[in-house]
């Protein structure tokens, strides 16, 4: 049963559905809808290519349809929660169907943000601390970041998007429940620990962004690729590692075999590679990167910004 509502917000409640259904006040009605129940294909992590009056009857269901599932959830907690966020875009799927789910989320986040959800008020509050997983959220959306050039908040309200960080995050952090994954990633955006890499963004790398276990690495070397880029170990711990090379399968190849760096070296003798994730930046032949100078500054902001352990130590 939903959370009693208080007046205003029974109030919006009513005034949104009449709206809906009718098209008043300058509401988008159904006839605003495409006229074609074909599902709209969009680029993941990205709004799909929508009319303005399709836009705004959008804006009206998403409003509606947390109205109706919120149960005293902020709108963060109804993209979090995998059974209400489910809940919520089969209420938004039921009024229009044709509409990517992604554009429902994202539109849900954009309406809380520029405070156009009503007088809401959230009374209900999970306890947990994700706080320990920041490093696994880091992990996982970054991978995301850079392989699709979409932030945390996109990755979130795409469905396919937020399964592949789940699988990301769970390897650096296995057993923990995806939620807290997912809120973690949030901390981190709305601390700013996720600040855009820029370097990343000023060029068309033309990079294929991989992530396999150090172990098959050392068993199956092949899977390396002989091209330029960006090589990452990391492990639960966090970031370990960040270089650059003219051929990631020579330079893995001898990390794995006995690195010249020497922290690196003594962590995965020591330790081993069990547990170790390569993380590879392929570049293609005619990107920027076949430049060292500019593989160099992608390394220097990658190292810069994550500040991987045996990078920083002697």
């Amino acid at each position: 049963m939903p959370a009693p509502r208080t007046p205003k917000v029974a109030a919006t409640f009513v005034l949104l559905v009449c709206s809906i259904a009718s098209g008043s006040n300058g509401v988008a009605n159904a006839e605003d809808a495409p006229a074609s129940n074909q599902p709209i294909v969009a680029k993941p992590g990205h709004p799909a290519n929508l009319d303005a009056k399709t836009r705004r009857h959008v804006k009206d269901v998403a409003r509606l349809a947390y109205l109706t599932v919120y149960d005293g959830w902020s709108t963060d907690e109804v993209l979090l929660q995998t059974e209400l966020n489910q809940k919520f875009l089969a209420e938004c799927r039921s009024r229009m169907p044709e509409i990517p789910s992604f554009d429902f989320n994202w539109t849900l986040l954009n309406l809380r943000k520029a405070g156009e959800l009503g007088d809401v008020e959230s009374t209900k509050r999970r306890r947990d601390n994700a706080d320990n997983y920041l490093h696994a959220a880091e992990i996982a959306a970054r991978f995301l970041e850079d392989r699709y050039s979409v932030n945390t908040d996109r990755v979130l309200c795409d469905s396919k998007l937020r399964t592949e960080y789940d699988k990301e995050a769970l390897k650096v952090a296995p057993g923990i429940d995806p939620y807290l994954l997912r809120k973690a990633s949030l901390t981190l955006r709305k601390s700013r620990r996720l600040q855009p890499e820029l370097v990343l963004r000023v060029a068309d790398w033309k990079k294929d962004i991989v992530a396999i276990p150090a172990e098959q690495a050392e068993k199956e070397p092949e899977r390396v690729p002989q091209l330029p880029g960006v090589y990452i170990f990391r492990d639960e711990t966090g970031y370990l590692y960040i270089g650059e090379s003219s051929n990631l399968y020579d330079r893995v190849k001898k990390h794995l075999d006995r690195s010249d760096r020497q922290s690196l070296a003594s962590y995965l003798e020591t330790n081993g590679v069990q547990g170790v994730t390569l993380e590879l930046h392929a570049f293609a032949a005619d990107s920027p990167a076949r430049l060292k100078p500019m593989r160099r500054a992608y390394e220097s902001e990658l190292i810069r910004s994550r500040k991987p352990r045996f990078n920083l130590a002697p």
